[in-house]
């Protein structure tokens, strides 16, 4: 259904804006509806960061690609799981939402955005407060696309006056547009204790020798305090600017701090039957010769055969037709190159997004191998990573959808932002490149911090 079909009629009759007219139109349609009805009007599309700044303390989700850019603000309906089940929790609960009616805009397809921890219970502490195990929401509003879109159900449409006013607050937000700021002045950078890292590293190489494991993904943390409040839509539209061939994710819950990431690995994208999903691992700082380097490492096409195989092996596990490279191809990013293979699939039946995620989350990528084993080194030597290198984007009500991993990442509360950055340990791993690795990666959020160029 289309509101904009009788707009010249309203407007012969209404002085307001077609926009305030148009949203009459669609919460009248609402007000008899049996379910949600989401109501679409078109706006002049704008950049993304003049949402973000204009809704600082309302839950809020964030998602830019080369593509497409949405921002979700507020909540119409939330999900959270918690516990080893927490995919399938949300995938159930997503089953109980009823979105009956979208009108204005006859292809509109409602999505929920947000994510899960790295492992259940790892978001339970300062900076992941608020966060939860799993948490996604259908947006009260979702702006993207040259749309602005409001999901209510029949007693929510009776509110009106408050959605002429956020209605007038997006128009106000899209106008003025928006001008990147300064962060405020560092005061501090905790990077934490680089020496019990590099014992890390040498840990996990001595565990291998033993025939432990053969893979481990050792991550660190570096605090920054600024002289004032971090802004998220200066960071958001500096992400953007600077890291455009990555995703781009913002996801704020309710009561919890920012996280914000803009991250070069896809951990999977399905579309009816059809998966799409990244291997991405071996790394090495842009230089000189960096792509044949980095190609004629051992180590590193190791380390990057131990993530590839274990995603084909999820997928074939799932009887699922897959394809892949049978050697890794170079993604070129600012600061860094990686060994990547795109790995495609098709299911013999439809399987929901999350359900594929939660299957292969954490890959040898983020995780480890034999992950078992990988996931407990990490519970027992590191600080709760929270939502760091977990799936994070979103999912539609058909179950299609995209989930990348949270790493170039960090969390941002008031003048404190908590980043951090992990590398892949294998045979023959050198502790002060690994550090040296990380130091590159924490390099994507401090720059567009400016801390660093």
């Amino acid at each position: 259904m289309r509101l904009d079909e009788g707009a010249a009629a309203l407007a012969s009759t209404d002085d307001r804006p077609l926009d305030d007219q148009l949203l009459d139109a669609g919460l009248a349609i609402a007000r008899t509806s049996a379910g949600i009805t989401c109501i679409a009007l078109p706006v002049p599309i704008g950049a993304s960061a003049a949402i973000i700044a204009a809704w600082r303390s309302a839950p809020l989700t964030a998602w830019s690609t080369s593509e497409q850019a949405y921002v979700g603000i507020g909540i119409a309906r939330e999900l959270r799981g918690e516990g080893p089940d927490r995919f399938a929790q949300i995938v159930a609960a997503a089953k109980h939402i009823d979105v009956t009616s979208t009108v204005g805009h006859c292809t509109w397809v409602p999505r929920l955005f947000g994510g899960a921890a790295f492992t259940p219970g790892g978001a339970d502490q300062t900076p992941w407060t608020g966060f939860g195990d799993a948490w996604f929401a259908l947006p009260r509003w979702t702006y993207g696309g040259g749309w602005l879109v409001l999901a209510v159900d029949a007693r929510e449409a009776k509110l009106d006056a408050r959605w002429h006013d956020e209605l007038a607050a997006f128009r106000t937000a899209i106008a003025n547009g928006f001008v990147s700021r300064p962060q405020p002045q560092l005061l501090k950078i905790e990077p934490g204790d680089t020496e019990s890292y590099r014992a890390y590293v040498r840990a996990i190489t001595d565990a291998i020798a033993r025939g432990e494991c053969e893979k481990v993904v050792a991550a660190r943390h570096a605090v920054v305090t600024l002289a004032g409040e971090a802004r998220d839509a200066d960071l958001f539209d500096e992400l953007d600017a600077r890291h455009p061939e990555s995703v781009r994710v913002l996801v704020r819950p309710p009561n919890a701090g920012t996280l914000v990431a803009a991250t070069p690995e896809r951990l999977v994208r399905i579309e009816g039957r059809k998966v799409s999903c990244d291997a991405l691992a071996g790394s090495i700082a842009r230089g000189p010769d960096d792509a044949a380097t980095l190609l004629a490492s051992a180590k590193d096409r190791n380390e990057h055969a131990l993530v590839v195989n274990a995603i084909v092996s999820t997928l074939q596990g799932m009887h699922a037709d897959v394809t892949a490279a049978s050697a890794p191809g170079i993604r070129t990013l600012r600061q860094i190159v990686h060994l990547h293979t795109p790995i495609t699939a098709t299911l013999p039946v439809k399987k929901h997004v999350l359900e594929v995620a939660a299957a292969l989350h954490p890959t040898p990528a983020i995780g480890g191998t034999p992950r078992t084993v990988a996931t407990r080194w990490i519970s027992e030597r590191e600080a709760a990573r929270g939502w760091y290198a977990s799936p994070v984007g979103w999912f539609d009500l058909e179950g299609n959808g995209e989930l990348v991993v949270a790493i170039r990442s960090g969390v941002v509360e008031g003048d404190h932002a908590y980043l951090y950055a992990g590398s892949g340990i294998v045979a023959g791993s050198d502790p002060d490149r690994e550090l040296v690795e990380t130091d590159v990666k924490l390099g994507t959020m401090l720059g567009a911090l400016g801390v660093s160029a």
